[in-house]
């Protein structure tokens, strides 16, 4: 007994001998965070920093600042000063008017287009329900006598009809936007 003993302490104490000098060398060759952090930070100092690039959108004029880049016309002494009066376009008009005509139809089909998802989803959900209270209703052994639970469910076919064709009229009002549309926008604007 003793010489297992004596066998286990010295293959221990060899497997310690073997792995801490082993640790001991990492440690001390590897940098540490700190000094790691300050080499970073060395680093971004150093880099060379972004140019500025000068658009449009980072030139901060003013508007007395910059002088008007229109020449002015010669004009004889004691001449009276004209100006010049823009020419009225006549398209712009009707150009105008159609825009406007086209943005309250999109608001329109966009309107349109909410009432008919809102109108799927309670649908939906009628019908949903309906399956239930048939489910429930079919479920009992007596159902024949129970006429509240018949009353009940032909409220809900009904309701669900009603539904269907509110469900079709906004479609149709629906598709009949998008042909409008459709239309303004392919159609050019009228001189």
């Amino acid at each position: 007994m003793p010489r297992s003993l004596v066998f286990r302490s010295v293959f221990v104490a060899t497997l310690a001998a073997a792995f801490v000098p082993v640790a001991f060398c990492q440690s001390q060759d590897s940098p540490s965070i700190a000094e790691a952090a300050r080499k970073a930070r060395e680093k971004k100092k150093d880099a060379a920093k972004p140019t500025k690039v000068i658009t449009d959108e980072t030139l901060d004029v003013k508007k007395g600042d910059v002088q008007s880049a229109v020449a002015e016309e010669p004009r004889m002494p004691g001449a009276p000063a004209t100006t010049k009066q823009p020419q009225a376009n006549p398209v712009a008009p009707n150009a105008t008017a159609q825009a406007a005509k086209d943005e309250k139809l999109k608001k329109e089909l966009t309107a349109a287009k909410e009432h008919l998802k809102q109108a799927l989803m309670d649908l939906d959900l009628l019908q949903r329900e309906n399956r239930l209270d048939q489910d429930a209703y079919y479920s009992k052994p007596d159902y024949g006598s129970d006429t509240a639970g018949k009353q009940k469910l032909d409220d809900e076919q009904q309701q669900i009809s009603n539904k269907r064709q509110e469900v079709e009229q906004w479609k149709a009002k629906v598709a009949d936007l998008q042909k409008q549309a459709g239309e303004s926008s392919s159609s050019p604007p009228q001189p």
